[in-house]
């Protein structure tokens, strides 16, 4: 809840200042970047750690109080979780009239230059106009490896994004979804994408209802930024491990196996 955020930030702004740890009472600027904060130093690094030996190497005396407030944190959220699939779910209206990216564009690849042309990719995209400009010169070879290692950077960027502009209540969302597709197999999946493209635009994360291009998308999507990290415990570079939501990245994947075996 932001709103416990906000308290946990404020106290701790108070509680720094005072005890001179900090010169002013704003170390952090809001209950974002404590939650984060929290994340980045506490969350993640204990949950990586693969037994009590090393949780103890690494926090010390610090380990007893870390659990207690990792307890007190997991409790929060799986109770957010149980709200979230029942006072909370969400069901879309009219769905049967939408269609995906795919069904409107000839090629994914003019999709992607649209998405990317957008103001979260201005100044990548800008850049990469810049660097069709400054290759002119190159030979053909060279142009053509550089401006594709430029493009794949792009993509990767565009992807990256897609997943850090999702807050934890749309992540639930997603794998809600998924838990409770009843379809299976292709059909599934493009059925999920059109529930997230609309439920994404209407709760103004994305500006229009083509957030996945269509299952195969969506299917990757997950599979990349969700199961992958889970079965790897490690951090894509600035993306979330997220670490609370493992128990329902389990259940959509063991969802999945299940209705590809059906």
């Amino acid at each position: 809840d932001p709103h416990d955020w906000e308290v946990v930030a404020a106290n701790l702004n108070s509680y720094l200042y005072e005890n001179k740890a900090w010169n002013t009472r704003y170390f952090f600027f809001n209950a974002m970047g404590c939650q984060e904060a929290f994340r980045t130093t506490l969350l993640e690094p204990f949950s990586l750690k693969k037994d009590e030996a090393a949780k103890v190497k690494s926090f010390k005396d610090s380990v007893p109080y870390i659990e207690e407030a990792l307890g007190v944190y997991f409790r929060e959220v799986e109770k957010q979780w149980k709200l979230f699939n029942t006072e909370k779910s969400w069901s879309p209206v009219g769905l049967e009239d939408a269609k995906l990216p795919k069904e409107a564009y000839r090629f994914k690849l003019t999709w992607f230059l649209k998405r990317i042309s957008n103001i979260f990719m201005l100044i990548p995209f800008l850049n990469f106009l810049c660097c069709i400009y400054v290759s002119r010169g190159m030979c053909l070879l060279l142009r053509t490896l550089y401006l594709g290692w430029i493009l794949f950077m792009l993509v990767q960027g565009f992807q990256n994004i897609r997943v850090l502009i999702m807050s934890m209540e749309h992540k639930m969302q997603f794998l809600s979804t998924i838990i409770n597709e009843q379809e299976s197999g292709a059909n599934g999946w493009d059925e999920i994408a059109r529930k997230m493209n609309r439920y994404l635009f209407e709760k103004k994360v994305w500006k229009n209802e083509e957030f996945f291009f269509d299952g195969i998308d969506c299917e990757w999507f997950f599979s990349h930024f969700f199961y992958r990290v889970l079965s790897a415990k490690k951090s894509m570079r600035a993306l979330s491990l997220n670490v609370e939501l493992w128990p329902y990245i389990k259940e959509a994947q063991l969802s999945c196996s299940e209705e590809s075996l059906a």
